[in-house]
């Protein structure tokens, strides 16, 4: 009830008082209420401002592991121009979208940061939100055996697979139908390698790539693209194997086949 009184009383004085001394007085009394409201108003018009000057990405490409990651800025943005030119994307009204800072430890998942980066991949794929990945060659045989990955005989003409013969990417669907089966069980648990040895198999220096004469039923699914003008101008893998896949459920598939050409050329 004091409080009531006394800001009773203030307001008596305040009658007649000139709009400067009023202006103090509710400054003083309110100065809460009014930081509050201010806060409320600026986040509101921040969320309003993205809303309405964020584009929706019409094709989305990840690159996992990027060696030169320095010159990613000027990378990721030359990409997504030669991409949106090529696929006759409106960027005034849509993006492309080129995410070349994203890191996964190789050997399989080591903190809270790799498992961010493994629910991202997956629910970017789920949604159909992500059309390409590339990856370093010990975590694209990872994502491979999680089978987010198309046959490329379904995507590339013939003469795109001739051409690419030498740097095409090959797992065994029989491996990885056994794969599928054992991660069924509910027990199953992902058998971890040290990240030193898993960097050692990458190595473009030692590098084995897979064999497809060794296989019982050879899928091709990515291009290695260490030998790509593009990639090796720009540092993308150079000392690490990289290897580019595009992803099962993408809407976008001839765009990432002229992305992959974009790399290679």
């Amino acid at each position: 009830m004091a409080v009531k009184d006394d800001i009773k009383a203030q307001r008596e004085k305040l009658k007649g008082a000139p709009f400067r001394k009023k202006a103090a007085y509710y400054l003083y009394y309110y100065k809460i209420h009014i930081v509050v409201i201010a806060l409320i108003a600026i986040v509101a018009a921040s969320i309003i401002h993205s809303q309405v000057t964020t584009k929706p990405a019409v094709f989305t490409a990840m690159f996992i592991n990027v060696e030169n990651t320095h010159t990613t800025d000027d990378t990721d943005q030359l990409l997504e121009k030669k991409v949106a030119d090529i696929a006759g994307i409106d960027t005034s009204k849509n993006s492309v979208d080129m995410d070349m800072t994203s890191t996964l430890t190789p050997g399989g998942a080591r903190n809270q940061m790799d498992l961010g980066i493994l629910s991202k991949i997956q629910a970017r794929t789920m949604n159909k939100e992500l059309d390409v990945m590339a990856a370093d060659a010990w975590n694209f045989n990872y994502l491979a055996g999680q089978a987010y990955f198309t046959d490329l005989r379904t995507v590339l003409s013939d003469k795109e697979l001739a051409r690419y013969s030498d740097d095409i990417y090959y797992v065994d669907k029989t491996e990885l139908d056994k794969l599928a089966k054992k991660m069924q069980d509910p027990d199953y648990v992902q058998q971890n390698v040290e990240p030193e040895e898993a960097r050692k198999t990458e190595k473009a220096s030692s590098f084995e790539k897979p064999d497809p004469s060794k296989m019982d039923d050879p899928v091709p699914i990515g291009i290695i693209l260490n030998e790509g003008t593009f990639v090796k101008k720009h540092g993308i893998y150079s000392k690490t194997v990289g290897v580019a896949g595009i992803v099962q459920n993408s809407a976008n598939k001839k765009t990432a086949d002229a992305l992959i050409s974009i790399l290679m050329d």
